[in-house]
């Protein structure tokens, strides 16, 4: 059912979307894949790894959705709403570089090398598709309570593992950074929303006493507290919005956009080397894949 849908939305894109925005798209792409031709091997293969990315990974400049996401919107009086969310599912897929664990009948169970995270994937064709010890590009989606392959991949040689794991660091090490910046904030602010209700707690305590005074002295007394709470108050909420403004923005822009644009970067290099070293004849593979 989901690859079926995918192969549905390649079809879509090339019926509703111009294609010179399409091929505008594939030039972008291929700066970094490397040009591809109909007698290369894994012609068809690095064709549909770049419709993937053209749905998945192709935001415009200053807009923060990609072409599926834009095209579910665009959708949603239309589509059925079993269909909105198969592609909402596929929005949220994981790319990454994965190593295979371990194989079996109808699954296999890799790592994502960018998260050092397991995954248990459902794939009828397990043993016709992997051996362990692969590290390969892919994407999975979790679908109807299982996480399913794309069914697009690109297998990298065994003899350059430790490059593509000490590349693969470099971008893991950004990730650990912001992540721990990220729970930082949030501890933080959850501190200061704490101490606020506290504060405003305080404040009807105050506000309740005031009502009920009759005492002139008590009143000047109570109304001078108020005012230092309610300053307070704003203060807090001044502090609130900042820190607020700091996790959307390190949460959207960073590890959502950032952080998934530098293993897209990646994962096109090493699939640039990957071509080359298809194409290649008596040159060492470590000689392709290196800085």
């Amino acid at each position: 059912m989901l690859k079926e849908k995918l192969e549905e939305l390649f079809e879509f894109i090339a019926h509703h979307i111009p294609s010179e925005q399409i091929m505008l798209a594939k030039k972008e792409y291929q700066k970094t894949t490397g040009e591809t031709y109909e007698d290369d091997k894994s012609y068809n293969s690095r064709m549909s790894l770049f419709l993937e990315w053209y749905l998945l990974d192709n935001y415009k400049p200053g807009n923060d959705i990609t072409t599926l996401e834009r095209i579910t919107e665009d959708n949603l009086s239309v589509w059925s709403q079993e269909q909105i969310d198969v592609c909402k599912d596929i929005s949220n897929n994981i790319q990454a570089l994965f190593e295979v664990k371990k194989v079996r009948d109808n699954s296999v169970i890799v790592i994502d090398l960018f998260k050092n995270k397991k995954y248990q994937i459902d794939e009828n064709d397990a043993k016709l598709i992997f051996r362990k010890n692969d590290i390969f590009q892919g994407r999975i989606v979790f679908h109807q309570a299982k996480w399913h392959f794309t069914g697009h991949f690109c297998f990298h040689p065994n003899k350059n593992q430790g490059f593509i794991k000490d590349e693969v660091k470099k971008i893991s090490f950004l990730h650990l950074s912001w992540e721990k910046e990220l729970n930082s904030l949030e501890k933080e602010l959850s501190k200061i929303v704490k101490v606020s209700l506290k504060n405003i707690k305080y404040i009807e305590k105050v506000k309740i006493k005031l009502e009920r005074t009759d005492s002139i002295s008590a009143k000047d007394r109570l109304t001078n507290e108020l005012l230092k709470l309610e300053e307070n108050n704003r203060s807090f909420e001044l502090s609130i919005e900042e820190i607020e403004k700091k996790i959307y923005v390190l949460s959207n822009e960073t590890i959502k956009m950032k952080g998934r644009r530098l293993i897209s970067e990646l994962i096109n290099k090493l699939s640039y080397m990957n071509l080359k070293w298809e194409r290649s004849r008596q040159i060492e593979v470590t000689d392709i894949y290196k800085n």
